[in-house]
């Protein structure tokens, strides 16, 4: 199962304890801010600023320029793929084009290993003191039990080319190469320093759901079916490729291949990309098709998102689901929306905790409160076109515990700053062409329809004006 599944026992017995509790997850876990953890983030937003600045000034560019070889052949070798390609065939070509890829990213590997280096001397450095003079050995051995669960998985290259080539499909090569930089110099940081550092921080487990408004009026198999070809067909359509490449975050999670039931993933956040292991409720290796689901409030299991804290390119460190909810037993009105459960590393800090803060759950589970209504969007365009999405276009109102759908429904009601949502602006503008292609046409078939109806004229008079022959005597 291990192989299969990506799993391990620890983190699988982790879950069933938290399983076994029967916690509603169809809202967030109430959660307390210590102020008192204020003067620990001024230290790490101190240190960090002090630190990474700097670093960046000298790698960040040149890790960008590196990674442009890497990414312009993946883009190359995804652009060779037909439209659609669900599922990339690891023949002996692609084999062969791994093997170029790795000699390209060597020098990248090269400097991001450096830059990893040095993220942990500094990490020590700073953390080592603050823990010298502030810190506890019990606060530090509780700290280290709740990331306990979460060290693990594995790293493949090629997934990691694989998931490159659909986010180069979507957007591009120099986008792509340069939140690859972004990911190598600077997610270990904020990582391992800045979210889940047990050397100046007391750690908790968090959690919190992201449920989007229902797609009832879809069913779970067109929502299950259209939210899988927006985030793990690795070619698509080019006019959703244009629109994902608009989207402030743009997930892509490509099909595993056989023998496995996970892959690694690729998020992307336009100026940064994090890297995932994904298992796939769908997919099924060497006879198992056992999908493991922690949430409760759970319809049908899409993918299991694993952020480990063993991957220093994800900011995050926890447990995290992707499926179609039955919102129950507290937002049965979202029943068979998509949810989004995060169970996250964490401390309790202002900075890593409030809404409007830099990074944390709170942010996240913010951010994702604005995200949701674009992908909804988006499955129901795929299902019924653009017209029909921008009519049961429907916002949540963001806060923490649960947010409920507002009361607002279509785009024409979009709130100020929805407005400003790239994405939102495409689905208006498209679904008012849309109309006006359909009035058209509709008054077109009227037209034609009432000129086969009508007697011709010309006919007619043609008919009357002809005299009678004179009978012959």
């Amino acid at each position: 199962m291990r192989r299969v599944n990506g799993e391990h026992k620890h983190t699988n017995a982790h879950a069933r304890d938290i399983k076994s509790r029967s916690d509603d997850t169809s809202i967030d876990q109430p959660w307390e801010v210590d102020p008192k953890l204020a003067f620990n983030d001024s230290y790490v937003m101190f240190t960090t600023k002090l630190y990474l600045f700097p670093k960046l000034a000298l790698l960040w560019l040149p890790t960008f320029l590196l990674t442009l070889p890497y990414a312009a052949l993946a883009h190359c070798y995804g652009s060779c793929l037909p439209v659609p390609t669900d599922h990339v065939r690891r023949g002996a070509g692609f084999h062969v084009c791994l093997l170029v890829a790795r000699i390209l990213f060597i020098p990248t590997f090269v400097l991001g290993a450096l830059s990893l280096f040095i993220d942990y001397v500094f990490y020590y450095l700073f953390g080592g003191l603050f823990f010298v003079l502030f810190g506890s050995m019990k606060q530090y051995k509780a700290s280290q039990k709740v990331i306990a669960p979460y060290r693990g998985g594995r790293i493949r290259f090629s997934d990691i080319y694989v998931a490159s080539m659909g986010q180069c499909l979507r957007n591009g090569t120099m986008e792509h190469a340069l939140s690859f930089a972004t990911m190598l110099t600077v997610m270990p940081w904020v990582k391992y320093y800045v979210n889940a550092n047990p050397l100046i921080y007391p750690l908790k487990e968090r959690f919190v759901q992201q449920i989007s408004t229902s797609w009832q009026d879809l069913g779970v198999d067109i929502a299950h079916e259209k939210v899988r070809e927006i985030i793990s067909r690795s070619r698509q359509e080019g006019r959703l490729a244009k629109r994902m490449d608009m989207w402030r975050f743009c997930p892509h999670y490509p099909y595993p291949p056989p023998g496995r039931r996970w892959a690694n993933g690729l998020q992307a956040g336009n100026i940064f990309t994090l890297l995932t292991h994904v298992t796939h409720a769908v997919a099924e290796a060497r006879g198992v098709t056992d999908q493991f689901v922690l949430s409760n409030c759970t319809e049908r299991p899409v993918w299991r998102v694993m952020l480990w804290y063993s991957n220093p390119y994800h900011f995050l460190s926890g447990w995290v689901e992707a499926s179609i909810t039955n919102g129950e037993p507290s937002q049965k009105d979202k029943v068979h929306g998509g949810e989004h459960p995060m169970w996250l590393v964490t401390a309790p800090s202002p900075l890593l905790s409030n809404r409007d803060s830099l990074t944390g759950p709170g942010v996240i589970d913010a951010f994702f409160d604005s995200w949701l209504p674009v992908i909804a969007n988006e499955v129901r365009r795929l299902a019924r076109g653009a017209e029909y999405a921008a009519s049961m276009h429907q916002e949540v109102v963001s806060k923490d515990g649960l947010s409920r759908p507002a009361a607002a429904v279509g785009m024409d009601k979009l709130s100020e700053d929805a407005k400003k949502v790239e994405a939102h602006r495409e689905l208006r503008a498209a679904a008012k062409k849309s109309k006006t292609a359909r009035i058209l046409k509709k008054a077109l078939a009227k037209s034609i329809a009432f000129s086969a109806d009508a007697d011709p004229p010309a006919a007619a008079a043609t008919e009357s004006s002809t005299p009678l022959a004179p009978h012959p005597n």
